[in-house]
């Protein structure tokens, strides 16, 4: 293995997947984004943070439903993904590049902040939910999705078990281990960041099962976040591909199931 920095924190990586992001991922986490977003039930007009915006899951069901909305995130590939969707629903500058932990927005500037599976990535988590905490207005809501699975879903599950069996001696990263992926633990990070919880709710779909292929041609948009893809080279990769493949071999015909959690919590009055 070759030494390298983890991806997760690098703009030009989330670059680099963000049109099959937009294709591949966004087909299933748009599910549990449409339900957090049916969950907050929010009045049309409403003013609308979605922060670390991918390709805009959340963002554009928001527009359709009649809010003015915005989505951010630091990735400009994943920005231009989610303006390009977003314009074909509304007018105005939707989706703009900018950092979740420095949100370049006053005080009292929203009616809801929302992050669909994003602010667990960040270096910083409690600086995410502090940032969007400052920006609702009294008695806004906060609605945060995160994965109940310490490893993640879909498919970086079957990469996470190919890469215990090909790599037994090195740690496999376990990102929701990080802060949140308990309703104790994301009602802990909501109450830190002032905000009182309001209820976690438990979301669970099958990801339909890919393809044999689907693990050897999305290898980097499934796993390529991950310090243990980062570390092999071209042909460990490979290997590393072909593992989870053979793994996909097993899946049942529904798929993968993951559950989502997704809490809300309100900006005291």
């Amino acid at each position: 293995m070759s030494s390298k920095a983890p991806a997760i924190h690098d703009p030009s990586h989330w670059d680099s997947v963000s049109t099959s992001y937009a294709a591949e991922a966004d087909r299933m986490t748009g599910r549990y984004a449409q339900a957090a977003w049916s969950l907050a039930a929010l009045p049309a007009g409403a003013r609308i943070l979605d922060v670390a915006t991918g390709a805009g899951a959340l963002l554009v069901p928001a527009l359709r439903d009649g809010a003015d909305a915005i989505g951010i995130d630091f990735s400009p590939g994943m920005v231009a993904v989610a303006a390009e969707r977003a314009a074909e629903v509304a007018s105005g500058e939707r989706a703009l590049v900018m950092d979740g932990q420095n949100l370049a927005f006053p005080d009292n500037s929203f009616d809801a902040v929302f992050s669909i599976f994003g602010v667990f990535m960040f270096p910083d988590p409690a600086a995410g939910f502090a940032e969007m905490a400052r920006v609702l207005r009294p008695g806004g809501l906060a609605v945060v999705a995160v994965w109940e699975n310490a490893g993640g879903a879909g498919p970086a599950q079957l990469f996470a078990q190919a890469a215990r069996r090909l790599f037994p001696d090195q740690p496999v990263p376990l990102p929701m281990q990080r802060l949140f992926n308990s309703p104790e633990l994301l009602d802990a990070a909501f109450l830190e960041a002032g905000l009182a919880p309001k209820s976690v709710h438990g979301v669970e779909y099958a990801w339909p099962a890919p393809s044999v292929e689907w693990f050897r041609d999305h290898a980097k948009l499934a796993y390529g976040w991950s310090p243990v893809w980062q570390a092999l080279d071209e042909a460990e990769r490979v290997a590393f591909a072909e593992e989870a493949a053979a793994l996909a071999g097993d899946l049942p015909p529904e798929g993968i199931y993951s559950t989502a959690l997704i809490g809300l919590a309100r900006k005291p009055e």
